[in-house]
C-alpha cells in the first residue's frame, strides 16, 4: 500500500498535457493534493489561498516566464521558503544559472519521460522543506529561549541593584549615626547650659543668644548631612559632566566620620591633573563607597593595629588609575578569584550581602565602559579602577 502524503503541490504549466502528465506520475506516487494551473498568475492567486510546499514551475510561459515568477515568489517573504523545482527544456547553463539566481532550488529537464527522476526531486525539495522548517522552529523556540534568559538577567539585575541600593542605604544610616553622634552631643550639653544658668540665675540676653547661636550652628551642621546623603541617593540615570577629584573627595566626606570612630586613617594621593568626564556620578559615587565600605570592614573585623586606607589617584594619556589600597592583609589567594562574584562574602551574615563589589565591576564595565580588578600588595588587597578619558 502506497503513502499518502498530505503535502500540497503547485504545479504551473501552459500546457495541460504536461500538466496532466506531471500530474498522474505525483498521483500514482501517493500526493493526492496537487493544484494545477496554467499561468504564473494563476499560481499567485492559489499562493494567497492556499499553503503551498512545494512549486513545479515551467519556465517557457506566455506573459510571465517561470524566471520572472520565480523571482517575483521568492521576493515574497510570505512564500520565500517555498522550495520551487524549474521544468525546461533547454539544460544549458546559462539558462538554468537564471534559474538558480532567481531562487529555484532544483530542475528538471523536458520531457519527463520517467517517474523516477521527477518523484526523486520532489521528496528532495520536500525534505529539504521539511528540515528547513525544523530549523526555523528550532531558531524561534531558541530566539523565544533566549529573549527569556534576556529578560531573566535584566530581572535579576535589577533586584542586585535594588538590594544594592539597599545594603548602601544601610551603611549610609551608620554614617550619618556616626556624623550626628557628636553634634547630637553637644546638642545635648548646650541643653544642659541652659538649665544650669537658669538655676543659678544667670541666663541673660548674652547668655541666650550664645546658646542660640550655638544650637543653629550644630542643627546647620546635622542639616547638611542629610543633604549631603540625600544627594547621594537621589535617582540619576542620565549623564553628566563631572569632576573626578571632587566626586572622590564629596564620597570620603560621608563616610569620614564612621572610619574615624574606627580610627582608620584616609590619605588621598593625587597625583593626575583636573579630570572632567562625561558620566554617570551617583554610580561612581557609589563604586567609591564600596569600595572604602569593604576596606573598612576588613580592618574593623582583623583588628588591624594603625589601621590605613589610601586612594590613589593617577593618570596618563589615555587613562585614570584610581586605586583604593588598606592594610587589611589582602584577599585570601583562593578566593581572589570570586570577589566580584554576585553574593560571594566572607564577612558575617547581618555585615555582608555580597553584592557590593559585584554592582562596583556592573557599573565600572557596563556603565563606565572601563575595567576594575583586585590584586594583593605588600600590606593588604588594592583595587584599581582604570577609567577612559573623554
Amino acid at each position: 500500500m502506497k503513502t499518502l502524503y498530505k503535502t500540497n503541490i503547485l504545479v504551473v504549466d501552459d500546457n495541460e498535457d504536461n500538466l496532466d502528465l506531471i500530474d498522474d506520475m505525483l498521483d500514482d506516487e501517493g500526493y493526492k493534493n496537487i493544484i494545477c494551473v496554467l499561468s504564473a498568475k494563476k499560481a499567485y492567486e492559489e499562493l494567497e489561498k492556499n499553503s503551498i510546499d512545494l512549486i513545479i514551475l515551467d519556465i517557457m510561459m506566455p506573459e510571465i516566464n517561470g524566471i520572472e515568477a520565480c523571482q517575483y515568489i521568492k521576493s515574497d517573504e510570505r512564500y520565500k521558503d517555498i522550495p520551487i523545482i524549474i521544468v525546461t527544456a533547454k539544460s544549458d547553463l546559462k539558462t538554468l544559472q537564471e534559474g538558480f539566481d532567481a531562487g529555484a532550488n532544483d530542475y528538471i529537464k523536458k520531457p519527463i519521460t520517467t517517474e523516477i527522476e521527477l518523484v526523486s526531486r520532489v521528496k528532495n525539495s520536500l525534505n529539504l522543506k521539511l528540515y528547513m522548517d525544523k530549523y526555523k522552529e528550532l531558531n524561534q523556540n531558541l530566539d523565544q529561549r533566549v529573549k527569556k534568559e534576556i529578560e531573566k538577567n535584566r530581572e535579576k539585575e535589577q533586584l542586585l541593584m535594588y538590594q544594592s541600593k539597599m545594603a548602601s542605604m544601610g551603611e549610609m544610616m551608620e554614617n550619618i549615626a556616626h556624623q550626628w553622634r557628636q553634634p547630637l552631643t553637644n546638642l545635648g550639653l548646650t541643653v544642659e547650659k541652659i538649665k544650669i544658668l537658669y538655676m543659678f540665675g544667670e541666663l541673660d540676653k548674652d547668655h541666650i543668644e550664645d546658646i542660640t547661636g550655638m544650637s543653629l550652628k550644630l542643627i546647620h551642621q546635622m542639616s547638611s548631612t542629610i543633604s549631603d546623603f540625600t544627594g547621594f541617593f537621589q535617582p540619576n540615570k542620565s549623564k553628566e559632566i563631572f569632576n573626578i577629584k571632587t566626586t572622590i573627595n564629596e564620597t570620603v566626606t560621608l563616610v569620614n566620620a564612621s572610619l574615624d570612630s574606627y580610627a582608620i586613617e584616609l590619605e588621598i594621593k593625587d597625583e593626575a591633573e583636573e579630570i572632567i568626564l562625561n558620566g554617570y556620578k551617583g554610580e561612581f559615587s557609589q563604586v567609591i563607597l564600596n569600595l572604602l565600605s569593604n576596606a573598612k570592614d576588613v580592618l574593623a573585623e582583623k583588628k588591624i593595629k594603625k589601621p590605613k586606607i589610601e586612594i590613589d589617584i593617577s593618570s596618563d594619556e589615555d587613562f585614570i588609575f584610581i586605586k583604593v589600597q588598606d592594610n587589611g592583609g589582602g584577599v585570601p589567594p583562593k578566593i581572589i578569584n570570586k570577589v566580584f562574584q554576585p553574593y560571594f562574602t566572607t564577612k558575617s551574615r547581618n555585615k555582608g550581602t555580597g553584592i557590593g563589589l559585584y554592582m562596583s565591576k556592573m557599573i565600572i564595565e557596563k556603565s563606565m565602559n572601563s575595567t576594575i580588578w583586585v590584586e594583593n600588595i605588600s600590606a593588604g588587597a588594592c583595587f584599581t579602577i582604570k577609567l577612559k578619558k573623554g
